[in-house]
């Protein structure tokens, strides 16, 4: 299969990201991904049949993961599909100033600060990281003295376990 046009699709490069940081099964994929279970299922058995992920069965779950010698044919055509957006600001200029100017972008300002509630259309809570890191300053804070490459993470709501913690009056 052509591994271009495997990775011509943004579904696909998204599935195979989220891959790259953890396991994780079909319908969870899907929501973190915002599309229906079937559409997601279309795009795995791509990824499958190009050799670049494989399931493991648990029980009725099937587990997606990434195989162990995919990131090499990757690596290759991986620039060349998925290019970064570039935007041009000025020396001293605010990080939030650069991010406003990408489109598709949604930035609020809410009573506690500054939020990324939107990426080309999918809302939510996004976190950002600065050339690989979480930065200890929020947006608006960070004067750019030099290129810095972003990174958008949308964040998820997962509970693994509740716990209700009961304070008694004295």
């Amino acid at each position: 299969m052509d591994l271009f046009k495997v990775l011509g699709n943004a579904n696909r490069r998204n599935i195979l990201k989220i891959l790259l940081k953890k396991n994780m099964h079909i319908s969870a994929l899907a929501k973190e991904l915002g599309i229906s279970t079937p559409v997601a299922l279309k795009h795995i058995l791509v990824l499958e049949k190009a050799g670049l992920i494989e399931r493991e069965q648990i029980g009725n779950t099937h587990v997606l993961k990434l195989k162990r010698n995919a990131m090499k044919p990757i690596e290759k055509v991986w620039n060349l599909v998925e290019k970064p957006f570039t935007v041009q600001v000025k020396e001293g200029d605010s990080l939030l100033n650069a991010l406003k100017k990408v489109s598709g972008l949604g930035v609020e300002k809410k009573p506690d600060g500054i939020y990324i509630t939107s990426v080309d259309g999918k809302k939510g809570f996004y976190v950002f990281q600065v050339n690989g890191k979480l930065p200890d300053k929020s947006a608006d804070q960070i004067l750019l003295k030099k290129d810095v490459e972003i990174e958008l993470q949308k964040l998820i709501p997962v509970i693994g376990k509740k716990i209700l913690i009961k304070v008694e009056k004295q």
